[in-house]
């Protein structure tokens, strides 16, 4: 079933601050460009050092105008890039992705991180609890939309 929603999103005040995720299912492997992390009422991907900075500015960076996430079964959009999913761990890790946007509540985006990821490791995190307001500031919504 295709749906769109609009994501509140949320920066830093400070450049590289951010919260722990919490606790969450570790399923870590060094060598994959996206990693998938499920938690009580969130979820989150961590990227690759070759990936981070360009998903993230995508992600969090001001572009004039909303940003949008494309979920589809076998690819993930922002903006104008695309990632395509192929392995079968990938393909299940993103439809717990597509099934936790399903949810009545609103949903908020911010970075975390969490001791067990390599240092410098930010997970995108997507919540339904809002992110500390000491924090984060509230910044343009995400449109998001899974197919």
């Amino acid at each position: 079933m295709a749906f769109d929603r609009m994501v509140k999103r949320y920066s830093a005040y400070y450049a590289g601050w951010c919260v722990a995720f919490g606790e969450h299912e570790i399923a870590y492997e060094q060598d994959k460009d996206i990693q998938w992390v499920f938690g009580e009422s969130k979820v989150g991907i961590t990227l690759a050092p070759k990936l981070r900075r360009q998903f993230i500015r995508e992600l969090l960076g001001h572009h004039g105008e909303i940003p949008r996430i494309t979920l589809c079964r076998d690819a993930a959009r922002i903006n104008h890039l695309e990632y395509p999913v192929s392995e079968e761990k990938d393909l299940q890790g993103l439809s717990r992705f597509r099934e936790f946007f399903q949810c009545p509540e609103d949903i908020h985006m911010f970075l975390t991180s969490h001791f067990c990821y390599p240092p410098g490791t930010r997970i995108v995190t997507f919540s339904k609890k809002k992110p500390l307001i000491i924090m984060y500031k509230e910044i343009e919504p995400l449109a998001l939309t899974v197919v």
